[in-house]
């Protein structure tokens, strides 16, 4: 009987979401011996994608927006499932919108990558990472220790805490991560016996939406960006970009075209903001 390591992240959503890849493998690849091994990572997916290239283990499930944009040699991301909520959520007691809160808000994000953009919202809130865990966020809210945690709405709703949500914010308003809601199946590009098993949950709509925002942040290194792609029925993608200038403002820009060709959208869309940020000097 083969045999594949499924390699994850340390965590308890990070588990269970490897628990669930398994069980839809185990579904479909009977005679196929799967077994999960947690990686102890707490940057983004750094020491993962490590254990995958010397083959501690042979396949690595993780959050795409976990994975840097550009794979080390010799990985591919060989499938991405059925995307959930892209969206950056926001809980603020009732408050709907970013430009609802306070000048000085005290503001919790999930990342450093969203301090800049939600200081390019609310240039003088009280913005922080937030290092803990969501539901010590949500219980600091209640204590009037915060007044406002912007997260990632998948994060929240795999929780089972979209009750808490006021709002999910368009990617004008907070461009998400790219890959945000995602989750993505790697593995070394020889392997053809795990890419042929994690291909089995390719959800290609959603692998298309991924690359063309992937693509765009591999055009970008070194900026603080967001993108989100969208799919029509026709097979037609839309893909908007964010970008932080120097002096702290949101760029954006937008294209479309045939989710066929996702890839060469996100880099057309890199270049053409490479050229608008470097015309501001």
């Amino acid at each position: 009987m083969a045999r594949i390591v499924l390699g994850h992240r340390d965590g308890a959503l990070a588990t269970r979401q490897a628990r669930t890849v398994l069980s839809e493998l185990a579904a479909e690849w009977p005679d196929v011996q799967l077994v999960l091994r947690q990686v102890a990572d707490h940057a983004q997916a750094d020491a993962l994608l490590a254990a995958l290239a010397e083959g501690t283990v042979g396949m690595a499930v993780a959050t795409v927006d976990s994975l840097p944009p550009r794979l080390p040699d010799g990985l591919t991301l060989a499938a991405v499932g059925r995307r959930l909520e892209p969206r950056a959520a926001l809980v603020a007691r009732g408050r709907p919108a970013l430009t609802h809160l306070a000048a000085r808000a005290r503001v919790r994000v999930h990342a450093a990558r969203d301090l800049g953009f939600l200081r390019s919202v609310l240039p003088d809130a009280d913005a922080a990472v937030w290092n803990g865990t969501v539901a010590e966020a949500l219980a600091g809210l209640v204590a009037d220790e915060h007044d406002a945690l912007l997260f990632p709405g998948a994060l929240l709703i795999a929780l089972d805490r979209r009750d808490r949500i006021d709002a999910l914010l368009d990617a004008e308003a907070f461009p998400p991560a790219p890959g945000q809601g995602a989750m993505g199946m790697v593995v070394r590009s020889d392997d053809d016996a795990a890419f042929e098993l994690a291909y089995t949950l390719q959800h290609r709509p959603s692998f298309d939406r991924v690359r063309a925002e992937r693509a765009f942040a591999a055009g970008l290194p070194g900026h603080a960006l967001g993108a989100l792609a969208t799919l029509d029925e026709d097979g037609d993608l839309a893909l908007f970009g964010a970008v932080l200038t120097r002096d702290g403002a949101m760029l954006q820009a937008t294209t479309c075209g045939d989710a066929k060709d996702a890839e060469e959208l996100g880099s057309e869309l890199a270049r053409d903001v490479a050229e608008r940020l470097a015309a501001l000097g």
